[in-house]
């Protein structure tokens, strides 16, 4: 992932690094840097050169379902719906590494299968909100915690009873209107059902099991645990609590990646917590303790690298070019940072920092080569350890 920018930089680096987020190669050392391509011409002399290619691949696709209660059990919650979704909207939207969305909202009820799309300033003919390219690209003519907000407003004069976890299944397997695309491959699916009676799916007196409704969703993802569901639901309501055993089989058949929560709570972003959590990718930096340092005298490291970095485009296409040391050049640059991140609380952290267009999704590979030193007994190899 790349390095957060501007003023939240110093800020966001920690919480980045304890979530994998953070590009980097660790070296003992750190400080400014040359970049003049090393060993050129012979000039190392016995010298050789540290080579590293180090790919951040971005697993931040979220496709999110709503199956929202819209019969009249949810009469007395309907009008705490539209804040409680844009307060999710902000959640997900608002994270320091941005998902690329994909959200749909579905009914519940049995007589009613439209969406708001439409209503909602959705361009057809799709029928779910797209905001892709750290939200730069969308399908929403409202900005998205108003679209979440619109989507989501589906009254109350469904008929009933609910059905949410069939409603699901048929929405994420069979083949509908306005929906194609919405399911990516590599995308974590987050199912969020807001009732507030339980689930009834199936024939009238005999609902189809629970387990086999789970069953069905466990089939969209060739790996389950890329999927995450969360129950909004009447539990901690006071008098007005309606038992939904059903409901609650359903997020405990999911371990650890089901929630249950309330309509009743102040906010119902706690739903999606796990879900922001868990769509990021670790990534382990490398480490080297062989970075020649070309300036013992200066404090720190004096690194002479040549990085070279290649990036996606929103179109699929790529872009290769030579990045700066940030001594010497403006974003994109790079530089080494003090961080322990090897264990040894001496290490430094190699950094790319972006200019504030740059978009997360875009991905990037790059090629590192540093001089670096033959003998470990060199003493500008020593000099390298922090001081």
């Amino acid at each position: 992932m790349p390095l957060l920018r501007g003023p939240e930089r110093s800020r966001l680096r920690a919480a980045a690094v304890k979530r994998g987020a953070l590009l980097a190669l660790v070296v003992a050392g750190c400080g400014g840097a040359l970049d003049r391509p090393p060993c050129q011409d012979g000039r190392c002399g016995t010298q050789v050169s540290w080579q590293e290619q180090y790919q951040r691949n971005i697993d931040r696709e979220l496709d999110m379902l709503f199956v929202v209660d819209d019969t009249p059990a949810i009469a007395s919650h309907a009008g705490a719906l539209p804040a409680g979704f844009a307060g999710i909207a902000g959640v997900v939207t608002g994270s320091p590494l941005p998902i690329s969305l994909h959200v749909g909202f579905i009914r519940s009820g049995g007589c009613d299968a439209s969406t708001r799309g439409g209503a909602c300033g959705i361009t057809a003919p799709e029928q779910f909100l797209r905001a892709e390219w750290c939200q730069t690209i969308t399908n929403a003519a409202l900005p998205i915690a108003e679209s979440f907000a619109c989507l989501g407003d589906m009254g109350a004069a469904d008929c009933g009873p609910a059905q949410p976890l069939a409603a699901a299944v048929q929405a994420l397997t069979a083949p509908r209107a306005g929906w194609d695309g919405f399911l990516r491959p590599a995308a974590y699916l987050a199912i969020v059902v807001v009732a507030a009676q339980d689930d009834a799916s199936g024939p009238a007196g005999s609902p189809t099991a629970v387990a086999d409704l789970v069953a069905a969703i466990r089939t969209i993802k060739g790996d389950p645990s890329q999927i995450l569901v969360s129950v909004i639901g009447s539990k901690d309501c006071g008098t007005a609590a309606v038992p939904t055993p059903r409901l609650l089989d359903f997020v405990n058949a999911f371990g650890a990646n089901g929630l249950y929560t309330s309509l009743c709570d102040a906010t119902f972003t706690p739903a999606v917590d796990r879900v922001v959590a868990d769509t990021g990718t670790a990534i382990d930096p490398p480490c080297t303790t062989n970075v020649r340092d070309t300036d013992p005298q200066t404090a720190g490291l004096q690194a002479d690298c040549t990085v070279r970095s290649v990036s996606r485009n929103p179109d699929g296409s790529q872009t290769t070019s030579q990045l700066t040391g940030c001594d010497v050049g403006a974003p994109p640059c790079w530089r080494f940072v003090a961080g322990g991140l090897c264990g040894n609380g001496q290490g430094c952290v190699f950094e790319v920092d972006h200019p504030p267009d740059w978009c997360y999704e875009a991905g990037e590979s790059l090629s590192i080569e540093c001089l670096a030193c033959a003998d470990p007994a060199d003493p500008a190899c020593k000099s390298t350890q922090a001081r």
